[in-house]
């Protein structure tokens, strides 16, 4: 479905697509041709990919210029400005109704754009979903599901899962100033004033290790408290002040025990296991049919292996 949208001249009439793909990237060669693999198996085709290169220094840009796809639009500058400002580029740039997260280094399941569609037409603000947790072998660890309200916090999902109405995607936006954590005014900030589709279905899949450690876990704690007094003061988040200060304490206490885990780093991995994925609904299991899709990206594993056209 597309919406008729006027040229710059005012005469002529370009489609409007229903959704804006945003995918900010850097350095991220490696990842292009999966994540163009998956977009283009989606059953539901309407809509633009809007890549940000955030000043690479690999041939990013150049992959992403030799596909021959009309729908896809890349803007790149330099240097580095981090993913906070690249988020805000690719809203600023986005023509659709609603605006879809698609982080390149993530896969996702063929029908996760007829699904959100589903929700748009339905009338929901937003949708997100589960997301299968996976190793770098593309290995299953488990499923990241919803995490339900808590003292100083809404109900909230993981971030790549995150598709809604491009007007409030802009109204919250996404925080320049912030490298790692700038996602978490949209992830917490819109189930208290926007109706939101939790599809308890997982419709992405999640590569966890590739970059974690214990320092990045102790700057995202950190820049998550940071965050959240902004949250708090912008009026995003309903909390009462016990909620609040329950909250920034169990974060505080966090931020001591990742410091405490510097001095063995190995200690922080095999924490992992323990981490907190939210809450799937009771019997859920993850259908033949992604089990399979899953396999396919894993046997592919080279990127040689995911033709562009």
């Amino acid at each position: 479905m597309t919406h008729p949208e006027p040229s710059p001249s005012g005469n002529a009439v370009q489609p409007k697509p229903v959704f804006s793909i945003l995918s900010p990237v850097y350095n991220s060669s490696a990842f292009v041709k999966r994540s163009y693999y998956t977009l283009r198996s989606q059953t539901f085709t309407d809509w633009e990919w809007i890549v940000v290169d955030d000043g690479s220094t690999d041939n990013t840009a150049e992959l992403v210029r030799s596909i021959s796809d009309p729908r896809i639009r890349l803007i790149g500058y330099q240097p580095n400005r981090g993913r906070g400002y690249a988020r805000n580029r690719a809203l600023e740039s986005s023509r659709g109704d609603w605006m879809v997260v698609w982080d390149i280094d993530d896969m996702y399941f063929p029908d996760r754009l007829e699904r959100i569609n589903r929700a748009r037409l339905e009338g929901f603000d937003f949708c997100c979903s589960y997301a299968v947790v996976v190793d770098n072998n593309l290995a299953i660890k488990g499923v990241r599901g919803f995490h339900p309200r808590s003292p100083g916090l809404p109900r909230y999902f993981v971030h790549p899962t995150l598709a809604c109405r491009l007007d409030v995607a802009r109204r919250i936006g996404y925080d320049p100033d912030f490298r790692i954590g700038e996602d978490a005014p949209i992830t917490w900030g819109l189930d208290d004033s926007y109706r939101g589709c939790y599809v308890e279905e997982a419709l992405m899949i999640y590569q966890e290790e590739r970059e974690v450690g214990v320092e990045k876990a102790i700057a995202s704690n950190a820049m998550h408290l940071v965050q959240i007094r902004r949250i708090y003061q912008r009026g995003l988040i309903k909390a009462g002040v016990m909620g609040r200060f329950i909250l920034l304490a169990k974060w505080r206490l966090k931020q001591v025990a990742l410091r405490i885990m510097r001095i063995m780093p190995g200690l922080y991995r095999l924490t992992l296991r323990f981490r907190t994925y939210g809450v799937t609904a009771a019997g859920w299991r993850l259908s033949p049919e992604r089990k399979a899709f899953l396999e396919n990206i894993r046997s592919r594993s080279d990127s040689a292996n995911f033709p562009l056209d």
